[in-house]
């Protein structure tokens, strides 16, 4: 009896045949994969419909193949219980599991996946064109300058990742340039301008990259401003006694999802997974929102799905309100607001209708228009910049 036979070596389609349906389990453990047409073929083969499919949850095919007993590769345990249920289940079992898979197989082929495809392409082809949103072009942006000009008193927001700067891994290394420093030293030092960086940074960070510049800034969504340099007074009363009781669940997906961290602010916590692996990150995403949505129903709370970022704060703080309250302390003739987030959402709905709103990416939004990147949103800050 050889208990383990090691092939590391590429095999003829027959003899991998024979490997499939001669093996009672199939164990495909892939860290990272894109589809893993093995575990398809391994239930194609089993004719008589019995055997058991152990599969890593991190493979593209297990999105549908959910019959097979998926496991988290990371997890030993989970593994070595997966392998005991799937020695032991009985053969009625694994025919109903095996029956199941093999129906969706049928109807998923090569076929269905290259229409499914094309239609995806045609589809947003369509929605482009019922897009209320126009394209910041440049016709549209020489009337937005002519109404800059000749404004008696201007209003600015600026959001700040995704718009001003890119994004990075580490959120404390996405640090203002020497460029942005001084487009912001140019546009908040105009007359009659009062510029805002509006953001859900934490008032540290924002402290040390701008405080000593002394521009307006609103942070945390909102919770936190300064203006002209002074020190963050709150612009929200909130609490935050609910933290002690997400925080452990916050720390349960890092400790399933490499790459995953969490960010502490003062009145909200942020679960980060832009350096894990991109399809297995947004399901633990999809899986985290629906344990959050029921955990906050009677807390006040709201859960911010950003790029790459699920944020939990208070449902009374947003950007919205916010920049209504700084619209409100004078007679603005000219309101301009930009960001890439749908935390930016709240805002572009809740300033006046004429104001001009921004959306940095092609996602469906309230903003009158849309640029594509941060390399756009630069050029119209020079604009902005431009000596009149």
């Amino acid at each position: 009896w050889t208990p383990i036979w090691y092939f590391y070596r590429s095999m003829p389609f027959e003899n991998l045949i024979d490997l499939y349906t001669s093996s009672d389990i199939a164990w495909l453990t892939p860290i990272r994969d894109g589809m893993n047409l093995v575990a398809k073929e391994y239930i194609a083969t089993r004719t008589d419909k019995t055997g058991v499919l152990i599969l890593s949850e991190m493979a593209g095919s297990a999105n549908e193949m959910n019959e097979s007993l998926l496991i988290n590769p990371n997890n030993f345990e989970q593994i070595a219980d997966s392998l005991n249920e799937a020695i032991n289940m009985p053969k009625e079992e694994q025919i109903a599991r095996n029956t199941l898979l093999q129906k969706r197989l049928e109807r998923y082929n090569v076929e269905k996946w290259a229409n499914d495809f094309m239609n995806s392409l045609i589809n947003q082809k369509e929605k482009d064109q019922t897009n209320q949103t126009k394209r910041l072009s440049v016709d549209l942006m020489n009337t937005v300058m002519t109404d800059y000009k000749k404004a008696k008193r201007r209003l600015v927001f600026l959001d700040y990742d995704g718009t001003l700067a890119g994004f990075h891994n580490d959120p404390q290394k996405a640090s203002p340039d020497e460029e942005l420093y001084k487009l912001l030293d140019e546009i908040s030092s105009q007359e009659n301008t009062d510029m805002y960086l509006i953001s859900g940074r934490d008032k540290e960070t924002f402290t040390k990259w701008f405080l000593p510049k002394k521009y307006n800034m609103i942070v945390e969504h909102g919770v936190w401003i300064s203006q002209g340099g002074e020190e963050f007074r709150m612009l929200e009363n909130v609490k935050k006694d609910w933290m002690e009781k997400i925080l452990p669940v916050l720390e349960s997906f890092v400790d399933r999802t490499p790459g995953s961290f969490i960010e502490e602010k003062n009145y909200s916590l942020a679960w980060h997974y832009r350096k894990t692996d991109p399809d297995f990150g947004q399901k633990r995403a999809v899986e985290l929102n629906t344990v959050l949505t029921s955990l906050i129903a009677n807390d006040d709370l709201s859960v911010l799905n950003g790029n790459k970022v699920m944020e939990i704060k208070s449902s009374n703080v947003n950007k919205g309100r916010a920049s209504m309250r700084v619209y409100s302390e004078h007679n603005y003739d000219f309101v301009f607001a930009i960001g890439d987030d749908w935390t930016d959402e709240f805002m572009f709905q809740e300033l006046p209708k004429d104001s001009v709103t921004i959306k940095v990416g092609r996602q469906k939004t309230q903003a009158k228009y849309f640029v594509d990147n941060t390399k756009n949103v630069r050029s119209i800050l020079k604009r902005f910049a431009e000596k009149r």
